[in-house]
């Protein structure tokens, strides 16, 4: 096939890479192109032309009537919209993907303008940093009819459960199928077969609903997720414990100071002037707030009682003083909270997520779909997302390559930190940074260029380095390739692309097509695996 990409910036480079690799003709239009990206691609058969693709006659004399599809995938939303648009145009019958950082144009840009696929990079690439976060080998989600569907690697250790099962065995148990089955010999075989024995050193890649797929991981899901409708309507709640965590630090000793005072007031003026334990606490209370209301009197008691009794009455106003400072501090800090952090920090199993661009807000949201409790930080406080989220979680505004910010979003205490900012030198810093602080925590970076994200996973302790645009890329090409896909994804040298097919598809499937998944009500899902030129891994 002849394949058209407008724009060659992360996406774009990673797309034309993944069609030259997969055996499709690509010609490239760009404003400006990197040059060492220029002559990777030249060199792998590419032609590109250098100038603007909302120019009609320049696009239309690159060869846009000789494509089979076009992927616009600038870094502006508007010009890929207008591209796709004058491409249908100019060339009827070729197929149109185009990128959008905002996924709810895109939703009503598939139905209302004709372009055949809208695609946000940041949703396609979310799913994948929490599955790294967490340990879980999730390679691709996907919604097919009203239900979402996932695929799922699972590696066979010596002591792994299913070591030594048949892969039936597993379909059964786990309600998934199999997709995929990579011996030690690193042999594909695609639609293994129920009777295949699994042994330590195979990998097996299973497909299906997401809800099968949730229960073989370890993610910290709530029993009872809250849907984001119903966190939005809730309001941050100010709990006697939120108070007692919020409070100063010397406050909460003086506190402590003072209510041991009471006590032992308590028991001396029970035993010096012969009250009951309630009169003697009562004689206490009105003594050091200095209501004295002199219906118990120490007049004539002895002198150590007296000059006791002189103690609780000085210590009474810095009492009286310490209960005001900490109500007060409470109340203030509730309301900074809701007009800065929103939701309080909570205290263990949370994602801390630094950078709520694109695709930190696109990872946020997946978290509270799934009922895992997220923490945003951000430098920006007026982040565009930022008001968003805070309907639904803590942000803090802040450095998070400032310890004391990792402090306030309880790193300690956390599951995982995601770092997703724009800078790669950002998040490079605050993943060394929580290294060094880190006990069990697991530690996901963001890193733009997947070349430079290969060499840190290898380099430095990290649990992953991934590059959005490297993992959104394969939905891209197959969103392009073939009208009925719903997912693609690269694993081990082969380009796997998930179609959906309807009952009365399935008489006559295409070349290389295997059915992996049938349900009688929907249809069928299925796949094709596309060897690659250059091996990916």
């Amino acid at each position: 096939m002849h394949g058209m990409i407008c724009g060659l910036g992360q996406v774009g480079y990673r797309v034309a890479l993944l069609a030259l690799q997969s055996g499709h003709q690509i010609t490239i239009v760009t404003i400006v192109a990197r040059p060492e990206w220029e002559r990777e691609l030249r060199a792998a058969g590419a032609r590109i032309f250098l100038g603007d693709a909302r120019d009609e006659d320049f696009l239309v004399s690159a060869g846009l009537r000789q494509v089979d599809w076009l992927i616009s995938a600038t870094t502006n939303d508007l010009t890929n919209i207008e591209i796709a648009l004058d491409a249908k145009r100019l060339h009827p019958t070729v197929r149109t993907v185009a990128r959008a950082f905002d996924q709810y144009l895109a939703t009503r840009l598939e139905s209302n303008f004709g372009i055949d696929r809208v695609l946000a990079m940041s949703q396609l690439a979310a799913p994948a940093f929490i599955s790294s976060a967490f340990g879980d080998e999730l390679v691709a989600t996907f919604k097919w009819s009203s239900d979402r569907y996932g695929v799922v690697k699972i590696s066979i250790t010596d002591d792994h459960r299913f070591s030594g099962r048949t892969v039936g065995d597993v379909e059964r148990e786990t309600g998934l199928s199999a997709l995929l089955l990579f011996g030690k010999d690193e042999h594909p075989y695609v639609g293994p077969s129920s009777t295949d024995t699994l042994e330590p050193g195979d990998t097996l890649k299973l497909i299906g609903l997401e809800s099968s797929i949730l229960a073989l991981g370890t993610l910290p899901l709530h029993a009872d997720p809250v849907p984001s409708s119903e966190r939005e309507r809730q309001s941050p709640r100010l709990s006697i414990r939120q108070i007692w965590r919020d409070a100063p630090k010397d406050l909460r000793l003086l506190l402590l100071g003072l209510m041991t005072f009471i006590m032992v007031g308590t028991f001396v003026f029970k035993f010096g002037l012969n009250l009951s334990p309630v009169d003697a606490f009562y004689f206490v209370v009105s003594t050091v707030t200095t209501t004295g209301y002199g219906d118990i009197t120490p007049k004539d008691s002895s002198v150590a009682i007296k000059l006791f009794t002189c103690l609780v009455m000085l210590v009474g106003s810095a009492a009286v003083a310490t209960l005001y400072s900490i109500i007060t501090d409470a109340f203030i800090s509730a309301r900074f909270r809701q007009l800065t952090i929103g939701f309080p920090v909570p205290d263990e199993s949370h994602v801390i997520v630094v950078g709520l661009g694109d695709v930190g807000f696109r990872i946020c949201e997946e978290l509270l779909r799934l009922g895992i409790d997220p923490v945003g930080v951000d430098l920006d406080p007026d982040t565009k997302f930022a008001a968003t989220l805070r309907t639904q979680m803590p942000v803090i505004t802040g450095d998070a390559r400032e310890a004391e910010v990792l402090e306030q979003a309880k790193f300690s205490s956390a599951a995982a930190i995601i770092l997703t900012t724009s800078d790669d030198v950002v998040n490079l810093s605050v993943g060394l940074l929580a290294r060094d602080e880190m006990s069990n925590q697991r530690i996901v970076l963001r890193i733009f260029d997947d070349r430079f994200a290969s060499k840190v996973q290898t380099t430095v302790a990290f649990n992953g380095a991934l590059s959005a645009s490297r993992i959104a890329a394969p939905t891209f090409l197959g969103s392009a390739a073939y009208p009925s896909s719903l997912a693609s994804f690269v694993v081990r040298g082969l380009l796997v692309t998930v179609f959906a097919r309807k009952p009365s598809e399935l008489a006559s499937l295409g070349p290389g097509e295997v059915k992996v998944v049938d349900r009688a009500d929907k249809g069928a899902l299925t796949i094709i695996a596309t060897p690659l030129q250059t091996r990916e891994r």
